[in-house]
């Protein structure tokens, strides 16, 4: 599911909390479901809700399970939204959590500022928000940069290994394999590390294959590839994330594959919504 979340001059941050606690826990069916604080008319969604995946454990702090797509994988890890005065000031990823003390275990925090900004037509300005079985996912540009948590497929680490993460938190701020986002963007709070050696955070990136459009007939045809994460040894799948061709769409939009499928793209990252 994806909601491309617009507020009104109106919006407190106390509807901001309530909206993005209500879209990851499928209490919207509709945009009229959000709060005052949203822009109903310019906002959209799409796509179908994944029930059974996201849990609120805490009634206080907004703390959440969320269970591996893949049912073999056996694997729920946590995250954590925390605000400030004005904004959402972090995300956290933990392997585990201790509901007695609320607290994290094998965590990892990242500094985002996600605050909603009034929808204005020619900015287009706006938070999307892809909440999926295989992800999570705000992309705010206009405040906060564009966040993932992905779940990891298996590799020959975490099946010896058992304690490791199977999710990933993703910076999809700059596009995978250049300058700065060459071998980072990525971290992965706990999984085994060879050159420790022992269970330790991992800070990596995203690779795949970088395709070309190609032409058939009249139109042109996009390439999604699978994106895996660029780590020291064994990668794994990132469920839900693909490398498309470079400079394929500008800025953050929205396509349909050849299944049908919608997709939220940035930076040549092409992200499922279902």
């Amino acid at each position: 599911m994806l909601i491309r979340y617009r507020t009104n001059s109106s919006c407190t941050l106390q509807n901001f909390k309530d909206d993005v606690n209500d879209i990851i826990l499928g209490n919207i069916a509709t945009v009229n479901d959000l709060s005052s604080g949203a822009d109903k008319v310019n906002s959209e969604m799409y796509g179908t809700y994944p029930t059974g995946t996201y849990t609120r454990v805490n009634a206080t702090t907004y703390t959440y399970s969320k269970l591996h797509n893949d049912t073999n994988a056996s694997k729920t890890h946590y995250f954590r939204l925390s605000y400030n005065s004005t904004s959402m000031a972090n995300i956290a990823l933990a392997q585990s959590y201790t509901s007695g003390t609320d607290t994290l275990v094998n965590s990892f925090v990242k500094t985002v500022n996600i605050r909603p900004i009034t929808y204005e037509t020619f900015y287009k300005s706006g938070i999307d928000i892809i909440v999926s079985n295989k992800m999570i996912a705000i992309f705010a540009p206009q405040t906060g940069g564009l966040h993932g948590i992905l779940d990891l497929g298996h590799s020959s680490t975490t099946r010896t290994y058992t304690d490791s993460m199977l999710m990933i938190m993703q910076d999809f701020t700059n596009v995978p394999g250049i300058g700065a986002n060459l071998n980072t963007g990525g971290t992965i709070p706990y999984i085994y590390n060879y050159d420790t050696p022992g269970y330790a955070t991992l800070t990596t990136g995203i690779q795949g294959v970088q395709t070309i459009r190609k032409a058939v007939g009249t139109s042109s045809v996009v390439f999604e590839n699978p994106a895996f994460t660029a780590s020291s040894g064994a990668s794994n799948l990132m469920y839900g994330c693909y490398r498309v061709p470079y400079c394929c769409f500008s800025g953050i939009q929205i396509y349909k594959d050849a299944s049908n499928l919608y997709r939220l793209t940035a930076n040549d990252i092409s992200l499922l919504v279902d």
